[in-house]
């Protein structure tokens, strides 16, 4: 079992590693790249050599391979904490950008990238780390079976809130869902220059479209780092659809 534990860790990691060095190549070989995405190197070359240390740990494994199961486990803790703050920023600026593409099926579902971060950043990582560090509550369930439940009850219920997140997602997404509204946004965000987006980064705009005898409530959110169409039909139902808009940012442009 634990074999095949490292063997998943492996693939992810492999996985992570490749979108790191894809965009540390093209950050150095690309023109223009760096800029557009605003990478820095040395945070991009760290990344890479973070998930090698990774790597090379879980493929012989080493002896931090419990102390590293924890650390994943503690960043996507903090990632899921402050993920309505990160995630317009860090979708284009982290190195493992090329996962989280893989993950965004098409604009109008999120479940996709639900799945990776509740799923798998979340209960993926808590499961991974329950069990790799099996060697330090084991023995705690022995010899202080009280405290040993307590501890051992904290990854199961973190494992259980991450799923139950997923689940309530995915209803609400659903419910709430509108291919129309969805179509309106696309098109309005395809109608956006770079002109209206350097004049409004930063503000909000809202006004009333009409499509065929339907009336959309269209609410445009203006940013460089992000550019978000949220689009209400007159059932309250809705459809959204974003983009850096970075190029549209840079003097001169």
């Amino acid at each position: 079992m634990r074999l095949v534990v490292r063997v998943l860790n492996v693939l992810v990691v492999l996985l992570t590693l490749g979108s790191g060095v894809a965009v540390l190549v093209s950050d150095l070989t690309i023109p223009g790249y760096r800029e557009h995405f605003r990478d820095a190197i040395w945070f991009v070359t760290a990344y890479c050599a973070v998930q090698l240390v990774y790597l090379v740990e879980f493929a012989r494994d080493g002896r931090l391979v419990p102390w590293l199961a924890l650390a994943r486990c503690g960043a996507a803790y903090a990632f899921l904490a402050f993920f309505l703050e990160l995630w317009p920023a860090w979708r284009s600026w982290t190195p493992g950008r090329y996962v989280y593409q893989l993950f965004e099926w098409r604009e109008a579902s999120k479940l996709g990238l639900f799945a990776l971060v509740f799923l798998g950043r979340g209960a993926g990582n808590t499961l991974n780390a329950f069990y790799l560090t099996e060697k330090w509550w084991r023995p705690l369930r022995i010899r202080r079976p009280v405290v040993g439940r307590v501890v051992t009850a904290v990854p199961v219920a973190a494992t259980v809130l991450c799923v139950g997140a997923f689940l309530q997602l995915v209803h609400e997404e659903g419910r709430m869902f509108s291919a129309e509204a969805q179509e309106v946004a696309e098109f309005v965000y395809g109608g956006l220059d770079c002109a209206a987006v350097r004049a409004n980064a930063g503000k909000t705009t809202t006004d009333l479209r009409q499509r065929g005898d339907r009336h959309y409530q269209v609410e445009i959110r203006y940013g460089c780092a992000e550019t978000r169409v949220l689009v209400r039909d007159e059932d309250g139902r809705v459809g959204s659809t974003a983009g850096p808009e970075l190029d549209c940012c840079q003097d001169g442009s």
